[in-house]
């Protein structure tokens, strides 16, 4: 050890600067240790897969739960709009207005006239309540959620029948879209008839009355969404105005962006021009218990995860304790010959920064590994098994969704190997703080 640390200048360690060349030499040859010690190489090797391991889980389940995310926004924004202006106190020539500038702003996809009511629809053996939204069929026939039907694949989408006569259908456009739980819990299919009741009631000669008329069911529509095939049926938007006794003018303007998560940035410009006689406010708005619950889950998921890797981390200081014990007399033989403290702590941070970096690289790999190609893996569970380990009749999904977020690989990068230092400093700084005298007494 000594014509080592003479070889690479340590006798002059104390002009020299930080993080020189021997400190590093040092740090692998106690890394690289022999068969005396190989108590420390094995907490090493053990701290380094448990970072890796940790790491890999962390990346693996941050990925799946974005990609259920994605997959449920998807989903449920594939009917429901991002950005809602309450327009029923405006006059129709102002809303017609509004659509065209709403339709003209950066990244807004489609903005759609919409009428909404509550009414209770019965068949020839069952009723049930339900929401019913009147749109203008070509409004209807772009929804993400129709054209994402065209995939066989799909367990979204038309199930039953088309749109051809929806808007332009029998008895001058009667035609309607339920809802697969609606049509289900009625009992009906396409073709079969289906009377709505409005409590809303219109003038007639004889005095007020509610409204009823009788529709036919021209297609059936999934979402893969319970809450919204159990209750939502479609109408085309005058037969809307009819029946809901709204004359020219509309409930909503349902406003669709090119990307949903920006939704929030949309409504103080979209409310600037739709003036002060407009609400406006984004999806979030409608249930906000609902996604905050989402946002807590994935914040608390992964601080439950990062608390694993900081505890994976926490081996790398048995590792150095016993190192710093094992070296105590190479450590003050350095001390005697000029190595300063400072140097022999950046020797030992170098060999815990050493392990947590290698565990974090490893991790990293095996996350993304992981993540792209969970398909595969999916499969291989499949056929070893024997069993369905996933049920797309359950989830809606063929494949387990994983969506990689590159900002969160690079947090649980950083974050790993902040750790990873951290839990040095304590063994590290005892190293330095060793006496030479008290280290030699008994060599």
């Amino acid at each position: 050890m000594s014509e080592a640390a003479g070889g690479t200048g340590v006798g002059e360690s104390g002009g020299a600067r930080p993080f020189s060349p021997y400190e590093f030499l040092l740090a692998f040859r106690y890394l690289r240790s022999r068969r005396k010690h190989g108590g420390v190489a094995l907490i090493a090797w053990i701290s380094f897969g448990g970072i890796a391991l940790a790491v890999t889980g962390l990346i693996a389940v941050m990925s799946i739960m974005n990609g259920f995310r994605a997959e449920l926004f998807s989903q449920l924004l594939g009917f429901q709009p991002h950005v809602y202006v309450d327009t029923r106190e405006m006059p129709a020539d102002d809303v017609d207005r509004l659509l065209l500038e709403i339709e003209a702003m950066t990244g807004v996809a489609s903005a759609d006239p919409v009428i909404s009511g509550q009414v209770m629809a019965t068949s020839d053996r069952y009723e049930t309540f339900l929401q019913v939204l009147a749109v203008r069929p070509q409004d209807l026939a772009e929804m993400d959620v129709i054209r994402s039907g065209e995939d066989p694949r799909s367990r979204t989408g038309l199930t039953h029948g088309d749109l051809s006569e929806f808007g332009t259908g029998r008895n001058g456009g009667d035609v309607i879209v339920l809802g697969t739980g609606v049509a289900r819990r009625l009992g009906v299919n396409v073709g079969d008839r289906v009377t709505f009741l409005s409590a809303r009631a219109a003038p007639s000669a004889f005095g007020a009355r509610p409204q009823q008329k009788a529709y036919y069911v021209g297609a059936i529509l999934a979402a893969g969404v319970s809450t919204i095939d159990d209750s939502l049926a479609y109408m085309p938007l005058e037969q809307g105005q009819l029946f809901f006794v709204r004359g020219d003018d509309v409930d909503l303007i349902q406003v669709r962006l090119d990307d949903a998560e920006q939704a929030p940035l949309y409504v103080d410009p979209v409310r600037a021009i739709a003036g002060p006689n407009a609400a406006v406010y984004d999806y979030t708005r409608l249930d906000p218990a609902f996604f905050n619950a989402l946002q807590f889950e994935r914040t608390a998921m992964r601080l439950i995860l990062s608390i694993v890797v900081a505890i994976a981390a926490m081996n790398i200081i048995s590792g150095l304790v016993m190192l710093v014990k094992n070296k105590s007399r190479d450590i003050a033989i350095l001390r005697t010959m000029g190595a300063t403290q400072a140097s022999i702590m950046r020797v030992f941070l170098i060999v815990g920064a050493s392990i947590g970096m290698a565990g974090t690289l490893a991790g990293l790999t095996l996350g993304i590994l992981f993540v792209m190609n969970i398909g595969p893996i999916q499969d291989f569970i499949t056929w070893t098994t024997g069993a369905q380990v996933w049920d797309p009749s359950v989830y809606y999904l063929y494949r387990i969704p994983a969506k990689m977020d590159w900002g969160e690989v690079g947090f649980i990068s950083i974050f790993g190997l902040v750790v990873s230092l951290l839990v040095t400093l304590p063994p590290a700084w005892r190293a330095a703080r060793l006496d030479p005298v008290e280290a030699l007494r008994y060599e």
